[in-house]
């Protein structure tokens, strides 16, 4: 990927902006067990306010122990 690039998150359906290897999703600190539930359910990218969701514990597991699907 050469430059930013607009995707559709899987979660929401909202249109964002992807930047690839250097996009603001690498600033977000989420778990493994996070990034785990994430790839179990979605092929692609979740927008700012669903990754928020995930980390903030709101949508997926809170912690690297729990699994609230």
């Amino acid at each position: 990927m050469t430059g930013p690039v607009i995707k559709t998150c899987e979660r929401c359906r909202q249109t964002f902006e992807c930047g690839g290897y250097r996009c603001w999703c690498g600033q977000v600190e989420i778990t493994e067990a996070q990034m785990d539930w994430i790839e179990v359910r979605f092929r692609d990218c979740l927008c700012p306010a669903c990754l928020h969701l995930v980390r903030t514990g709101q949508e997926g597991p809170r912690c690297a122990g729990g699994d609230q699907s």
